[in-house]
């Protein structure tokens, strides 16, 4: 019962200090003057990334399964859960960018993780971990040419009263006292949380991989949720995919390149399926998203979507 509590406590901690760090990193965006496509992609997407970031860097440090389970399933569940329930409540238009380069990388670095994680019998190797943080300095190359080539957005941010209203209201001091807060709240949640499922995992007979799959990473990608769900109020569209696609990357080529590159990375056999699963349904988004022209995405995809991850979590419960 302690180690629920404790699972608990640290799944709380991980999305309060990924709230404050969110919100000390966009204060950072909205001083510099960024667009909402940007912010999805980085800011947002990094900042509801790192708990993901923190398990699955201090599992790969105590070498245990749960971290790699933990990204995968993330990945999983922010397309199928997180796009799937953001689709039903507004539908979302997509910017072009994103169906031409972001989505089709996404698929690339999935196609990628995919042949890996097959080739080596689920496991990944330093020289893997070398691949993928190859991607992702690529990908971070690209976000760069995009801040650098929104010259006109940018200048109407800095120009605008609103802008100028928030320069004034929030200062560095504020900024930098809540990205710190809530990267320490992070650490401290996600010790609590992967030292706590595998202890739980191993109490009740399931696999580690299982309990990364289900309780850590429906409960760490709860930041990508919320913000999502918020995003979707609002008609934010941009931030809602960008967030997604900008974390699930961010998952994929940095994470678990990290984690490779630390002590490597491995898993039971039935992360194959988790990884098989995120392929799909990236290639699902992709697809669904290409096949309208107007790239407004609507109920339809969400409801495929969400059907997908309930499909994923009795199979994963089966096969666990």
């Amino acid at each position: 019962m302690i180690n629920i509590l404790l699972i608990a406590l640290g799944i709380f901690l991980l999305i309060r200090g990924a709230d404050r760090l969110i919100e000390g990193a966009l204060g950072l965006t909205r001083k510099l003057g960024v667009s909402e496509l940007f912010a999805g992609l980085t800011v947002v997407a990094f900042g509801t990334s790192a708990p993901e970031l923190v398990v699955t860097v201090s599992s790969s440090i105590k070498g245990a399964s749960v971290g790699l389970g933990n990204v995968l399933g993330s990945n999983v569940a922010n397309i199928g859960l997180i796009l799937g329930i953001s689709f039903l409540i507004s539908p979302t238009k997509v910017q072009k960018s994103t169906v031409n380069i972001e989505m089709p990388f996404l698929v690339i670095i999935s196609v990628v993780i995919f042949a890996m994680m097959m080739e080596g019998n689920s496991v990944l190797t330093r020289y893997d971990g070398m691949i993928l943080i190859t991607f992702f300095l690529i990908f971070t190359a690209y976000l760069y040419y995009m801040a650098k080539n929104d010259q006109q957005l940018r200048k109407q941010l800095v120009e605008s009263d609103e802008m100028k209203k928030v320069e004034k209201e929030e200062s560095w001091a504020k900024i930098i006292t809540f990205s710190a807060l809530g990267l320490a709240m992070l650490i401290i949640g996600g010790e609590l949380t992967v030292s706590n499922s595998v202890i739980f995992a191993k109490n009740i007979g399931i696999s580690e991989s299982l309990i990364g799959v289900t309780i850590v990473a429906v409960g760490t990608s709860l930041p990508e949720l919320v913000t999502a769900i918020v995003a979707a109020i609002k008609h934010s569209d941009d931030i809602v995919m960008g967030n997604i696609v900008g974390s699930n990357t961010f998952n994929i080529a940095a994470i678990l390149g990290i984690s490779a590159l630390i002590n490597g990375a491995s898993a039971d056999r039935s992360v194959a399926f988790d990884v098989s699963y995120g392929l799909l349904l990236a290639l699902v988004l992709l697809f669904g998203t290409m096949m309208k022209k107007d790239r407004k995405v609507g109920r339809g995809l969400g409801a495929v979507l969400l059907s997908l991850y309930v499909i994923y979590l009795i199979i994963s419960i089966r096969i666990g």
